[in-house]
């Protein structure tokens, strides 16, 4: 009796899993706005379900969801629905479809390699790590595969499915009632995006996955804290620090960029962008420490975070807090801050 019980449980979870999988999937695709915030947690519930149910059912929901993602893909690639990836129902479906998977995959395939990292007790640096050069290694594998089959170059099918992508953000605009004038200038700076686009998507791909890791971190950190659950690698995230020697490779990288020459420059700038990420983090463990320490109120909290994800030059504020970081040690002087305070009222 206890055996069935706990087969049905099993069975109730690994159902659960790939449910909500989809469901997240099938908001991405026909949401594609509000999609984007939640391809931002697809890989929560493959992580949820491999730190619980272990590597075999974890990986039997991943591939199960894969699998229904690309039979759903086909069936209805003929729909007219956008993906996130918005791309175009034209002569370029085929290839527009496949990168759609491949997206979808690599989402997956990182909230279950994040969940062998934490099951195996990896610093959290390590996970990051080994989550994306895993990730990354095996969908450009993948590609560079599906790029073979199809007889087009790696290259050339980017560049079409980032043009195709342009023009239906441009359609977009054009419906949302952007003014002609301003339509015309990014039609005609259409070259020119693509151009640079494709040469900085090595770093925002890296950069996007990080950024997905960093959001799944705090929400499998929640969620196994209610479960009274504590990670000692997730412990302190307010007090994580990079390590000090990477701001001399971004002062290097910096340098790099003034150097004559195209490649060098590409290649400098790709570096420079996956590495703001960590500093952007950074920034944010300080805030998130200085809230923790004055005691602010929750929707305060919130407030601040939203406004920090609305404007961008905010975003460059925190990735400045936590370079500089670096030498100043903003925690430290709120420590002694607080301590000198405290002495005073004494």
């Amino acid at each position: 009796m206890d055996k069935i019980r706990e087969k049905n449980r099993l069975v109730m979870e690994i159902f659960s899993g790939i449910a909500i999988s989809m469901l997240i999937i099938l908001l991405t695709t026909y949401f594609p706005v509000f999609g984007l915030f939640m391809a931002l947690i697809l890989p929560m519930p493959i992580l949820y379900f491999r730190l619980k149910l272990g590597r075999n059912l974890g990986a039997l929901i991943m591939f199960t969801v894969f699998a229904m993602t690309f039979v759903a893909t086909e069936l209805f690639s003929g729909g007219g629905a956008s993906g996130i990836t918005g791309s175009l129902q034209d002569a370029s479906d085929k290839f527009s479809i496949s990168i759609d998977l491949l997206f979808y995959g690599s989402l997956l395939l990182t909230g279950f390699a994040f969940g062998e990292c934490l099951e195996l007790r990896l610093s959290i640096e390590k996970s990051f790590v080994y989550t994306v050069i895993s990730t990354l290694a095996i969908c450009s594998a993948l590609f560079f595969l599906y790029a073979l089959s199809t007889g087009q170059g790696v290259v050339s099918i980017v560049s079409d499915y980032i043009s195709d992508n342009l023009k239906l953000t441009l359609t977009l605009y054009e419906n949302m009632g952007m003014s002609q004038e301003s339509i015309e200038i990014i039609e005609n700076s259409i070259e020119a995006i693509k151009y640079v686009l494709v040469r900085m998507l090595p770093a925002l791909i890296t950069t996007f996955l990080v950024f997905v890791i960093w959001v799944n971190t705090l929400f499998i950190k929640k969620i196994l804290t209610k479960k009274g659950i504590y990670l000692a690698e997730l412990k302190n995230l307010n007090q994580w620090k990079a390590p000090e020697h990477l701001v001399w490779v971004v002062i290097f990288l910096g340098l790099l960029m003034i150097i004559p020459g195209k490649n060098v420059k590409i290649v400098a700038f790709n570096c420079i962008m996956i590495l703001m990420p960590i500093y952007f983090f950074q920034g944010i463990a300080i805030i998130s420490f200085i809230f923790e320490r004055k005691n602010f109120p929750p929707l305060l909290k919130v407030s601040i975070y939203i406004i920090i994800a609305i404007q961008q030059i905010l975003v460059l504020g925190i990735i400045g807090l936590g370079f500089f970081d670096t030498w100043i040690n903003f925690r430290k002087i709120g420590i002694l801050n607080n301590s000198d305070r405290q002495s005073l009222d004494g």
